[in-house]
């Protein structure tokens, strides 16, 4: 298997969003054996123009992505959606967004790539019913827009303003 042409399938994965796992080189196109795989890795980490490509370990499986295309916030998203379930990845971006930015975190976001729900209102009441994130609290603005929040980095009127002024306050000040 040339090295450079592994690298490409994976930059090309990355560009997409995606992170490639063990299984899937062991698959069409490339058909790298699963006996092989261990040497590759080594191959990847060593050579000076794989340099972008990294790899994370999870539970069962071995993901890969290149830092070029794939933040490490992003692929700590991807990750968790294929090594969790969704209820705590879900979570966890909320408890990062409160915590770092802070900001609390719509729903809407949770429709898109790369977690594609369409059933994120049941999702959220089971977070909210759930004992272990009684941080995790919601907030609406005017407009209906459901936010989450976590009430360990936010308080509760930094969040609702927040809420409000994205969905509402900027749009009616010029």
């Amino acid at each position: 298997m040339n090295i450079e042409i592994l690298a490409q399938s994976i930059r090309e994965s990355s560009r997409l969003g995606k992170l490639i796992s063990k299984n899937e080189l062991e698959k069409e196109p490339l058909k790298i054996k699963a006996s092989k795989i261990e040497k590759v890795i080594e191959e990847l980490k060593s050579n000076e123009k794989t340099k972008d490509i990294d790899i994370i370990k999870g539970k069962e499986e071995i993901y890969f992505y290149s830092k070029d295309y794939i933040s490490d916030t992003y692929r700590d998203v991807l990750y968790n959606l294929k090594e969790k379930n969704i209820e705590e990845t879900i979570v966890e971006l909320v408890r990062m967004e409160s915590r770092i930015y802070p900001r609390p975190t719509s729903l809407e976001i949770f429709k898109l790539n790369p977690f594609n729900r369409k059933d994120i209102d049941d999702l959220i009441e089971r977070i909210l019913k759930n004992k272990e994130y009684t941080d995790i609290k919601s907030v609406e603005a005017s407009n209906g827009a459901k936010y989450l929040f976590s009430d360990t980095y936010m308080m509760l009127g930094h969040a609702t303003g927040l809420c409000e002024w994205v969905e509402v306050g900027q749009f009616e000040n010029p």
